[in-house]
């Protein structure tokens, strides 16, 4: 198996691209992945379109 783990928020998102789809989990504020929604806003990818349930 892939290991896809980062030891940074920023490797994490450093190859989400312009126009890229993320999906997240979470419902609400109760699991919502804050953190990494922060980390997407500061690298700066444009155009996203955010799945979540």
């Amino acid at each position: 198996m892939i290991d896809k783990t980062y030891e940074t928020l920023e490797r994490a998102v450093a190859d989400v691209h312009d126009g890229a789809t993320v999906m997240i989990g979470g419902f609400g504020n109760a699991g919502m992945p804050s953190r990494l929604i922060d980390a997407l806003i500061a690298q700066g990818a444009r155009e996203l379109t955010i799945v979540n349930n």
